[in-house]
């Protein structure tokens, strides 16, 4: 069987939830969603061993499911060989949150999952690994390369560009995932590692909307596009309501954030002609 990626339709709005069925019988899951994804999970998983659970970011949409099934049987589940990820130190970054543009919004992301992973993640013993910037390692035909992880000083859009960013490399194909990374975290992901984001396949940075600038995906430069995204997100206008009032977004530091209608338009002129969007079934991507 050739390398297979599934990425899950929504059962729960936001989903972000990828499954890679490997040619050597394993699987790799990406987040995965929340406590009501996990049944459409473990089907795609189907009885597989999971040789590495995958995490971007601590945020509800992405790391509750998994949460979940640790607190209601310590993920009994699921196979679960390995879970990979770099969350921020809570006690590190909350001792920061006076630096933040909006310390209120600030609390709020720290508290909305890092918590609650951190009271479960004694439950992986050491099969829980802290990936760092720059380390690479292979499970099957499948090689991976961590290339973005949290940055201090990130603290107007902070979970979200703490989103673990990592390439995944086929003997045919490479897809690049980029959590819900935002502008900033872009910035430095372009900075730090623009040689080395060229990808056939990129997940689409936080839903395709208040996600990386273009200077990105210009250096992805894909032929396709996983675009976790509900309709309504899909077909967004470039400046919806609720980013509208520009002075609040002036006040938290979150200037660039736009629609999704703009990064299809950058999709387009980089001549991008496959698009995956999660809201119209769960999509199928040979690797």
């Amino acid at each position: 069987m050739q390398t297979t990626m599934y990425m899950l339709t929504e059962t729960s709005p936001y989903l972000l939830g990828l499954v890679i069925r490997t040619e050597g019988g394993n699987c790799i899951v990406i987040d995965g969603g929340r406590p009501e994804d996990m049944p459409l999970l473990k089907e795609y998983i189907g009885g597989r061993p999971v040789a590495a659970w995958f995490l971007t970011h601590p945020h509800v949409d992405h790391i509750s499911g998994l949460v979940h099934e640790m607190e209601k049987n310590g993920g009994a589940d699921f196979d679960i060989r390995r879970v990979i990820c770099h969350f921020p130190d809570y006690d590190e970054w909350i001792s920061h949150a006076d630096e933040a543009p909006d310390k209120a919004y600030f609390l709020e992301e720290l508290n909305e999952m890092l918590p609650a992973f951190n009271r479960i993640k004694h439950l992986f013993g050491d099969r829980l690994h802290t990936a760092e910037q720059g380390e690479t390692f292979s499970i099957d035909e499948l090689s991976f390369e961590i290339l973005y992880t949290t940055h201090a000083g990130l603290y107007s859009n902070p979970m979200n560009d703490a989103s673990m960013v990592f390439k995944i490399t086929t003997p045919r194909t490479s897809v690049l995932i980029l959590g819900d990374l935002g502008p900033e975290g872009g910035d430095v992901l372009f900075f730090e590692s623009r040689d080395k984001l060229k990808a056939d396949i990129v997940q689409m940075a936080h839903h395709g909307h208040m996600n990386v600038d273009f200077s990105v995906y210009a250096a992805i430069r894909p032929r396709a596009c996983l675009w976790n995204a509900p309709r309504w997100v899909y077909d967004e206008p470039d400046v919806p309501s609720y980013l509208a009032d520009r002075e609040k977004l002036v006040r938290m530091k979150r200037i660039r954030m736009y629609g999704s209608a703009l990064t299809r338009e950058w999709m387009d002129i980089l001549g991008v002609k496959e698009h995956y969007v999660s809201c119209e079934g769960t999509q199928t991507i040979l690797l």
